[in-house]
């Protein structure tokens, strides 16, 4: 059994996996970089890009020790998965079946705590854009009850996008709408679910099991929950371009692109860190090994209550 949640991530690298002892080497086609030994161990998840070559007795020794591999497409998002068959009850199977047996109580205070920091997130992305309406909105996460029974969320979202494009006429958030602003964040909100997916997949969780959307056609529920505290940081850089800036342009996707790499808290740490951490997190709170989801928040610190 694995002593430690260990993840490996080689998808931006170009060389070989080999197998020697007990232990997988990373070993890099650039000569200046030296190879690297990993023990399987000490190893959960293991992600592989495009360029690097997997010996079969690699895998097999990986499946043999319980090491998830996951395989990347060229932006590094996990597109399917091996597990091993073993009898080894390895992390992911363990953190997995804690997901799967999460009780109601514990998945509706997950789910409230999430909202309370997207909607103190997007009242942060107003005070930065000078707009009014931060404190309506703060007032709203205030009142999140446990399942959000009430719907703050939508609440919160009408008063949000009515002030965030407020000096544009008949704006409306329509996803899927292909122009303007809509193209704009649904071009955005594309790659930030991309580390969504990634940090999911890197967790051991299984991405079907969301906390609150839920949908026989989405694959990966669960990290459009996660998602939902990271989006007004990017819609304060799409706030930043102009209204009728087109994402066909490569300078506005450098810049929609980028800003999913953006720092994101008081904590100092990017959108994919503080990404892989909520993961992380939300793993231990499946498994009993945290009593609350902390959830980080746009521009601030933590979550308040």
């Amino acid at each position: 059994m694995q002593s430690a949640w260990r993840v490996v991530d080689c998808t931006e690298m170009d060389g070989s996996i080999t197998y020697k002892r007990g232990r997988v080497v990373i070993d890099s086609r650039v000569a200046a970089i030296k190879p690297v030994e990993v023990s399987l161990a000490q190893t959960a998840v293991l992600l592989i890009g495009q360029r690097l070559y997997c010996s079969s007795a690699a895998l097999f020794e990986m499946a043999q020790y319980g090491v998830s591999v996951m395989l990347c497409d060229w932006r590094g998002v996990p597109v399917a998965a091996l597990h091993s068959w073993t009898d080894l009850p390895t992390t992911v199977t363990q953190r997995q079946l804690a997901q799967s047996q999460l009780s109601a109580p514990r998945r509706k205070n997950a789910w409230a705590r999430l909202v309370q920091a997207k909607i103190r997130g997007q009242a942060a992305c107003l005070d930065a854009l000078k707009k009014e309406g931060g404190g309506i909105l703060r007032g709203l996460a205030a009142s999140v009850r446990s399942g959000d029974p009430s719907n703050i969320e939508g609440q919160a979202a009408r008063e949000y996008w009515k002030r965030i494009f407020n000096e544009e006429e008949h704006f409306k958030r329509i996803p899927g709408q292909g122009i303007g602003r809509n193209a704009q964040l649904d071009y955005a909100y594309t790659v930030l679910r991309s580390f969504a997916v990634k940090a999911v997949i890197s967790a051991g969780l299984a991405p079907p099991l969301g906390v609150n959307h839920h949908g026989r056609g989405n694959y990966f529920c669960l990290a459009d929950d996660l998602i939902e505290p990271f989006r007004a940081a990017i819609d304060y850089r799409v706030a930043q371009l102009d209204a009728d800036a087109y994402v066909s342009d490569r300078a506005v996707k450098q810049v929609l692109v980028g800003a999913s790499n953006q720092t994101f808290d008081s904590s100092g740490l990017t959108i994919p860190s503080a990404m892989n951490d909520l993961a992380q997190q939300f793993g231990m709170y499946c498994e009993g090994q945290i009593e609350r989801l902390h959830v980080p928040v746009y521009g601030g610190p933590d979550e308040e209550g």
